[in-house]
């Protein structure tokens, strides 16, 4: 039946290339591959949603989302982020972060136009532009320079044909939070050339040495971002589906009119849940940062520690991009080998742009870590 599928979709792969390879050691595997959090959405959330929903909110919403759940975003933005004032009309409310990327990617595109990726980034973002009819130009930054922006990387990249650039802080799969001069660079680029930012805001809650700086909040870049931002990292709230996206009245009526043939409105409970995940963020701010803190600098210092990997050192998020090139493996081959003889799952950095390294998220607790990397550390290259 093959035959029936559209031509561009026959040879499609998943976007971060997950591995086939099954584990045939005789270790138990450890999954340090997809983003999910390992920890439930706080009882108080779960419990008053669901109090909601025995109340009635099983209905259809506003497409746009709750009015009430918008006001709340925009208060938490206003009170949290200096400069980061928007109004209610100004928030389209989505069933997650990539629905709401690909609702924006079809609102802007017209054939063959291009955004930049800065690599490694989060895999979907080229397939969903694809999708879209849109063309990813891939700049590349650099190990070496701890995947901080170079402008003239970027700007030789735009052409007449560019509308917009993704940033990602911070980013997915680095742990890198972009500096102010990082910051400077899109802005001044996308005011010169005339572009939009699209500013994947999904870990906002988890950059460890500095206060998160949305470029939204820099002079002169409201009116070219759109921001793009979530529940399910901040709040464990993956399996609810629900994010938003913060921009210009005109591009969010557009992509609200696309989704009403879609979904038409996101999922009532889950709004329910976002408006008091919001009412109670300080609460789990504290408590749930610390934990993927500690998780992640403990796999950093593993990292460090063994001769054949490297890494840059995480400034946020949950993840970290490992360097293996001293294995002398293609990062495929290294991702095949590790869970086929070890258990041990991650993903290969190809779909993030970027060969010869591979990511994992610290979603498990500090035991599971120490054993995988007391696994990997047996390892001999020479």
């Amino acid at each position: 039946m093959k035959n029936f599928i559209a031509t561009k979709y026959q040879n499609m792969s998943s976007p971060m290339g997950e591995s086939k390879v099954i584990n045939k050691s005789s270790f138990p595997t450890i999954n340090l591959g997809i983003g999910d959090l390992d920890i439930t959405t706080d009882k108080i959330i779960i419990e008053k949603a669901y109090k909601d929903a025995l109340n009635g909110h099983t209905h259809y919403t506003d497409p746009a989302g709750y009015l009430e759940l918008r006001k709340e975003i925009c208060k938490y933005h206003k009170e949290n982020f200096k400069n980061y004032n928007f109004s209610t009309d100004e928030v389209l409310v989505t069933s997650g972060a990539c629905h709401g990327l690909y609702l924006l990617f079809k609102t802007i595109l017209n054939p063959n136009d291009e955004i930049i990726l800065l690599s490694p980034f989060f895999a979907v973002y080229s397939d969903a532009i694809k999708l879209s009819d849109g063309i990813p130009v891939i700049v590349e930054t650099k190990f070496e320079n701890k995947f901080q922006l170079i402008k003239e990387d970027i700007e030789k990249k735009i052409t007449n044909k560019t509308k917009a650039i993704i940033l990602n802080s911070p980013c997915n799969p680095t742990g890198v939070c972009y500096n102010l001069e990082s910051l400077n660079i899109i802005k001044e680029l996308a005011i010169k050339y005339d572009l939009l930012v699209i500013a994947d805001d999904v870990y906002d809650f988890y950059s460890f040495e500095k206060n998160f700086t949305p470029i939204y909040t820099l002079p002169d870049m409201k009116e070219r971002t759109i921001s793009v931002c979530s529940f399910s990292k901040d709040f464990a709230m993956t399996g609810w589906r629900i994010g938003y996206i913060i921009g210009q009245k005109d591009i969010l009526e557009c992509m609200n009119f696309i989704n009403q043939s879609i979904v038409y409105s996101p999922v009532a409970i889950s709004q329910r849940a976002a408006l008091y995940a919001l009412k109670e963020f300080k609460r789990i701010k504290e408590t749930q940062v610390p934990l993927f803190r500690e998780r992640v600098m403990y796999a950093y210092k593993r990292i460090k520690q063994i001769s054949f990997l490297d890494c840059v050192k995480p400034q946020g998020g949950i993840y970290l991009f490992i360097n293996i090139e001293k294995t002398k493996m293609t990062s495929i081959e290294f991702t095949n080998f590790l869970i086929e003889n070890y258990g041990i799952v991650t993903i290969p950095g190809d779909g993030f742009g970027t060969p010869g390294f591979i990511r994992i998220a610290c979603t498990v607790n500090i035991e599971t870590l120490k054993e995988a990397f007391d696994r990997i550390e047996k390892l001999i290259f020479e």
